[in-house]
């Protein structure tokens, strides 16, 4: 019987499946996506960053690559996922398990916070947000899937079996995620990528 082992065990999720996938388009679709992530980062001029929700790390490892300068922290509830991250890119960042309603960091920790495409799985995203003000001493990226493209997109993939099921409890549209951002930070900066995708940069 072959022994599995916990990062073994992290292949399974659907965030893994997604980063890892071997169609050329798709990862393609998916780098120019953190491209546009890193560019609104950047703009931040952090020198520490936190991404909550990092999964096993391929966000983070992304963003150690365009700037190895860079403090970063990554932060998973899914302790498996953890033990990937750390195994594959423990190297460029820190990463420790915790929940997004409950982060292990005190007040001020990191200049920028990045929490990308987590939202969307969240029961209490107000709860999550604030903790992620909190931590946060000058900015806040968040990325969430726009609706309902993402949607009708995924079901494509799903069909020609290269998107994995996306297990989202939140679903916003362009109106919708502006007011949403609005009702918890003054002045943000929107964008978007290949339609499917919106972003949000505040400040706290």
């Amino acid at each position: 019987m072959a022994v599995v082992t916990t990062a073994s065990k992290a292949h399974t999720s659907a965030n893994h499946q997604k980063y890892t996938h071997p169609n050329r388009l798709y990862q393609w679709h998916l780098h120019a996506f953190l491209e546009q992530v890193y560019q609104l980062l950047d703009r931040t001029e952090a020198q520490s960053v936190l991404d909550a929700g990092c999964g096993e790390g391929f966000v983070t490892s992304y963003l150690a690559q365009q700037n190895p300068q860079l403090r970063l922290t990554g932060v998973d509830l899914n302790p498996e996922a953890i033990v990937y991250a750390q195994e594959h890119y423990g190297d460029r960042a820190s990463f420790r398990t915790g929940s997004l309603y409950k982060l292990p960091f005190s007040d001020n920790s990191f200049d920028t916070v990045l929490c990308s495409e987590v939202l969307e799985h969240l029961d209490d995203t107000t709860r999550a947000v604030d903790e992620l003000k909190r931590v946060a001493r000058r900015h806040v990226l968040i990325t969430v899937p726009r609706e309902p493209y993402f949607k009708f997109f995924n079901d494509i993939g799903r069909r020609l079996g290269v998107s994995p099921d996306p297990g989202h409890v939140n679903f916003w549209t362009k109106k919708t995620f502006q007011q949403f951002i609005k009702n918890h930070f003054d002045a943000p900066i929107f964008a978007w990528k290949h339609v499917i995708y919106q972003m949000a940069l505040a400040g706290v």
